[in-house]
């Protein structure tokens, strides 16, 4: 799915969102990510591709106001302990990875200060 972005060279915009891959710029990208106004594309390490609260303190959350976090092509709700880590740390979104994409794009073109972590791919595990 091509994802409609904001015009502003400056901004990093992501312009496709498939099941397998995000397309950030040039780069195509297959594995787990976190991407942000004031950082480039880093592999992020998803135990089981699944979101943890070890996962999240990789995370640049200091230097953010917004949180995406993209679960895959399915909606899958987080952990108790990661829902009542992030609701300490920072304002915080979780949704599919193609409506987490979009929305970095929309809120990173309004100029804030956003920050999203994704995964890829339809086999990511349900988070009981």
């Amino acid at each position: 799915m091509k994802i409609a972005s904001q015009d502003n060279p400056d901004i990093v915009k992501i312009s496709r969102v498939t099941s397998i891959c995000v397309d950030v710029g040039e780069a195509q990208i297959t594995q787990p990510f976190f991407l942000g106004v004031n950082h480039p594309v880093n592999s992020w390490i998803a135990a089981m591709e699944k979101i943890t609260v070890d996962a999240i303190e990789q995370l640049p959350l200091e230097q953010y106001e917004l949180l995406l976090l993209g679960t895959g092509s399915k909606y899958t709700v987080l952990e108790n302990d990661c829902m009542g880590f992030l609701s300490n740390a920072i304002p915080f979104e979780v949704m599919t990875t193609v409506s987490a994409c979009r929305t970095f794009n929309i809120v990173a073109g309004e100029g804030r200060k956003v920050l999203l972590a994704a995964l890829i791919g339809s086999e990511n595990k349900t988070q009981e």
